[in-house]
């Protein structure tokens, strides 16, 4: 992988004399790289996914074949050890299997739509999130995909979902797949939907949910959407480098406003995206795993306005739920969490911050940091792979606490 890519954000400082509009730009690119930061071990030559590729190449040479490949029903065994949250998924999850003698037009998990086929084989789901395994295969072969710093490629969903024990209706689900190409015809991955998509702010539901044993699922998947490999360019109108960065951030602004097209404001667009529309519909029975459920109850706030409302511990995550003040909310916190080591733990691909993999760490227990948002970017960060950062987190942090689990 090119080395700018395993650059990492924790060592980057940015300059004071960067325009505010670079600043800001910057800083915006930390928050989003500090969600979905991963700590992996990626592992070569699965002979099971050796296996899987004569398979698939098969019928990549075939691109009519595409929508009757074979479904591969052990996803989360070829992935879960190169994923945000890793750990034996493979171990625990439900095999869907199709109903005996469903004709292939009638398929539950398969659906076809208009030369693309999406499969969802596998499914997991415990207090913090549903994790799906998908597959999806293409007559005409994928686009050329942008890839992350992790040479993933960027595939969105969007689309909606109901359950059975939530009153509202169905809810926006859009997210990212997590996964890779196994050649230019067929994509396989793992969709991951947390709780806080589907009950949001209510915590009477969230308890509900809890307590289930098990609930039904409805999914449709309106539209399949991945980042260009080149997106195509802005017309700069023959402005230099030099004339550009001469620019006050207004005259950039209002330039910049004039040579985008209109549609280039929505999502997805011709210009930065290809995607395929559905929808792909689905309905499961979805049983729920409770038993690896830890939660600590902490709900108290110090005179600093920051605290902690409550910690839960699953298979895979660890979730930090703090509890600020609306004044301490509005100048903005950071939540940093230490393993039983003091070693920070990893962010999952959870777009809620507060959401760590814990996968091969010791979590006995954990130590728990609400630090100033401005402070940890401008300062405190810099010291995340330090020998004593955790002496610096006691010294500086808003908010400290020790959880055992």
């Amino acid at each position: 992988m090119d080395k700018m890519k395993n650059k990492k954000f924790d060592e980057i400082v940015i300059p004071e004399n960067l325009s505010q509009r670079m600043r800001e730009g910057i800083e915006e690119g930390e928050k989003i790289y500090m969600r979905n930061k991963r700590n992996r071990m990626i592992r070569r030559g699965l002979t099971a996914a050796a296996a899987f590729m004569i398979c698939v190449g098969f019928f990549a040479s075939q691109p009519a074949l595409a929508s009757r490949l074979p479904v591969i029903r052990n996803i989360f065994r070829l992935f879960q050890e190169d994923y945000s949250y890793q750990g034996d998924l493979d171990a625990v999850a439900v095999k869907l299997e199709e109903p005996e003698d469903t004709p292939e037009e009638m398929s539950v998990y398969t659906k076809t739509e208009g030369g693309v086929t999406v499969s969802i084989s596998e499914a997991y789901c415990s207090v913090e999130a549903i994790y799906l395994s998908l597959m999806i295969s293409s007559e005409e072969g994928f686009p050329d995909t942008m890839t992350d710093m992790e040479d993933k490629p960027l595939i969105h969903l969007k689309g909606t979902t109901e359950y059975s024990f939530c009153p509202n209706g169905s809810s926006p689900a859009t997210g990212t797949l997590e996964g890779k190409f196994l050649d230019s015809h067929t994509y396989v991955g793992i969709y991951r939907i947390d709780i806080l998509d589907i009950v949001g702010n209510d915590n009477t539901l969230r308890e509900e949910y809890g307590k289930l044993d098990a609930f039904d699922m409805s999914f449709s998947i309106e539209q399949i959407v991945g980042d260009k490999a080149e997106p195509e360019k802005l017309d700069l109108q023959g402005k230099t480098e030099k004339e550009l960065a001469a620019m006050t951030d207004e005259e950039w602004q209002a330039f910049m406003e004039e040579i985008t097209p209109e549609d280039r404001y929505q999502y997805p667009n011709q210009y930065e995206n290809w995607w395929y529309d559905g929808p792909f519909s689905f309905n499961f029975h979805i049983e729920a795993d409770k038993e690896s459920e830890q939660a600590v109850i902490v709900d108290e706030t110090n005179d600093t306005g920051a605290g902690l409302y409550r910690v839960v511990k699953t298979k895979f995550e660890i979730t930090v739920e703090e509890k600020c003040e609306e004044e301490r909310m509005q100048n903005g916190v950071f939540t940093v969490v230490l393993d039983g080591d003091g070693k920070p733990l990893p962010y999952g691909s959870s777009a809620y911050a507060n959401t760590y993999a814990i996968y091969g760490r010791n979590v006995s227990k954990i130590y728990v940091y609400v630090c100033d948002y401005t402070e940890y970017m401008d300062d405190i960060k810099g010291y995340r792979n330090n020998a004593d950062f955790k002496k610096i987190l006691e010294e500086r942090a808003l908010y400290e606490k020790e959880i055992v689990f």
